[in-house]
């Protein structure tokens, strides 16, 4: 599952079954939460199994239930535009967490701070909590009704942007996305303008938790758009990313004791699949195998019904889209490309899960056991 298509399927859970994360769960939200605090200065938390925080009767507004996790947004009280940080980092893991299958509410007001068991440094400040546990099937009566009177008050793309009928196409899927942004109260107090080539987005009004809601909708344009930098603050500037676009596979065979994945140690820091960039009019399969050749030695035949998406910022100002297949090798001898690949390994599911670095890697990791395991 992709940004975009959490934001589509996205909904504020209020009800969650009283059951502990699995141990799976935890390690993927800590990978997101690691990536999130590097790059932004914040020192977000993984909170679990404290249902404590949501059992006092002054969280009643919430109508929250079965309430065990939560991520709680913390950050130094003179880091620059913390609780738009806060918004924008928070919603990145939370759309991560619903990759995961898990159900997510942001909550700022409706819990009881002081049971929130986080590591605070001098001068530390929190700004809110993000619940985050398996939901409840069949969300209760209240909930519904809450959600759909959610879904009454959100504005349209209109109400939220300027500018539309001269903007590029990114711009109109920006604005989509923020439709669907969650704020406090709905409130969705700021507009984005196009004007002569450039996007800025400004608040209409400041509240207590104005500037989490904007830190919100600049990721969600961010990914809406596919890619982009934001400046902070009221009034900040978007700048549309280039694109790029690379090719790879989860490679497999099967092993003594079962099947076995290899994966590409790049350079001196993280493991993943063997990928590559597209050249010329090379189709994604074309990529796919030529830089399979080029990285490990190896031939192999690419099965195309099972095709993965992963999008990340290599550097400033890039966005890349990696197009993953599910390969099995048919030829050619194993080694590492000197330039690009520091190491290759064979690893049981089990043993790579835990080695892939990046969390949305791990995923393609389990859609692609799930994929073998359902042909076998």
């Amino acid at each position: 599952m992709t940004n975009m298509e959490a934001i589509l399927v996205r909904v504020s859970n209020r009800k969650y079954l009283d059951r502990s994360l699995t141990e799976d769960e935890i390690s993927q939200l800590h990978k997101m939460i690691a990536v999130a605090n590097q790059a932004s200065g914040l020192r977000m938390q993984l909170i679990t199994d404290h249902p404590e925080v949501f059992s006092s009767l002054r969280t009643s507004y919430g109508m929250f239930s079965g309430v065990r996790n939560m991520i709680a947004l913390v950050g130094p009280g003179d880091l620059p535009n913390l609780k738009e940080r806060c918004g924008y980092y928070g919603q990145k893991v939370l759309l991560g967490a619903t990759t995961l299958g898990l159900g997510t509410c942001w909550v700022c007001g409706t819990y009881d701070r002081s049971k929130v068991p986080c590591q605070m440094q001098k001068g530390d400040v929190l700004c809110g909590v993000i619940v985050v546990g398996p939901a409840a099937p069949q969300p209760g009566a209240k909930e519904k009704l809450i959600r759909g009177a959610l879904r009454r008050n959100h504005k349209s793309a209109a109400e939220l942007s300027r500018g539309m009928g001269d903007a590029p196409d990114w711009f109109q899927s920006g604005i989509n996305a923020v439709v669907l942004a969650p704020s406090a109260m709905n409130r969705q107090a700021y507009r984005f303008i196009y004007s002569n080539g450039s996007v800025a987005v400004q608040q209409k009004e400041h509240t207590t938790y104005s500037d989490v809601d904007l830190g919100i909708a600049k990721l969600q344009f961010e990914i809406g758009a596919h890619g982009g930098t934001w400046t902070w603050g009221d009034g900040g500037t978007f700048v549309k990313a280039k694109e790029e676009k690379s090719c790879g596979a989860v490679i497999w065979r099967k092993g003594e004791r079962g099947h076995e994945f290899l994966l590409a140690q790049h350079g001196a820091s993280h493991w993943s699949f063997p990928k590559g960039h597209i050249e010329g009019r090379e189709t994604e399969l074309e990529t796919a195998k030529r830089e399979i050749l080029e990285e490990t030695g190896l031939t192999v035949d690419i099965d195309p019904h099972f095709r993965q998406v992963v999008t990340y910022y290599p550097k400033p100002g890039v966005i890349k889209d990696v197009v993953f297949f599910i390969a099995q090798p048919t030829g050619g001898t194993e080694h590492a490309q000197e330039e690009e690949i520091r190491q290759l390994g064979w690893f049981s599911f089990q043993d790579a899960k835990p080695l892939v670095t990046f969390a949305t890697d791990v995923e393609v990791l389990k859609e692609a056991e799930a994929y073998i395991l359902g042909k076998s």
